[in-house]
């Protein structure tokens, strides 16, 4: 049973991977077609992270959570087809939609890092609630930069109004606290130690390795 469950987990862990380098991979194609250069540097800057580490055959490597990855893959595709596609300027809710996803990417991410390190790091001890509150304050953090992005036209999109910072602002708000709410039912149920194991025992081992390291130097 648990060796059914470990196999289905691994098949979920390469989809996921694939599929976040696949994407990339396409974006970095499209980018250089449409000459949109800041978004070609991003795809390189990926692919390298997501290859490198295997080219090498280096043993430090994180792999993120699966959902995580697949939830990367599926905000960056979007992201690449409302600017690279222009589905921003035709489909219409589209951009609600890419801001949603977004805020709940970094909302879960910044959820897993917080709650790895409670986990696995003496120096930080936090209550789940706690954790719950500093999540929302990143995603709110993160919208803002991205509004400031999007309002210089860093990434090829201009965002043309104060409303619609207002309102994305509005949106990453709500969804961070949607997602961290989500967050503390996953810890009190234990489902998000599923999702964070893999990636808390490799930064707990990295950790152990570098305390070893200093202790013999």
């Amino acid at each position: 049973m648990r060796q059914n469950k470990n196999e289905e987990k691994s098949k979920k862990e390469i989809i996921a991977s694939y599929s976040m380098k696949i994407v990339i991979i396409i974006t970095l194609i499209l980018a250089i077609n449409v000459k949109q250069w800041i978004w070609v540097i991003g795809s390189i800057v990926g692919i390298l992270i997501g290859f490198i580490p295997t080219l090498l055959k280096k043993d430090i490597k994180f792999t993120l959570p699966w959902s995580i990855e697949l939830l990367i893959a599926f905000v960056f595709g979007l992201n690449m087809a409302g600017i690279l596609l222009n589905a921003y300027n035709t489909i219409p809710g589209f951009v609600a939609i890419t801001q949603i996803l977004f805020s709940v990417l970094i909302a879960f991410f910044a959820f897993a890092i917080i709650y790895i390190l409670h986990v696995y790091w003496d120096g930080l001890i936090m209550d789940k609630y706690a954790m719950a509150f500093l999540v929302v304050v990143t995603t709110m953090a993160s919208a803002v930069i991205l509004e400031f992005i999007k309002w210089f036209r860093i990434f090829g999109r201009k965002q043309t109004t104060v409303e619609g910072v207002l309102a994305c602002l509005l949106v990453s708000t709500v969804f961070g606290i949607i997602t961290a709410l989500i967050g503390v039912s996953l810890i009190k149920t234990g489902k998000f130690d599923e999702i964070t194991d893999d990636l808390g025992k490799q930064i707990d081992s990295q950790i152990i390795k570098r305390n070893k390291k200093n202790k013999k130097g």
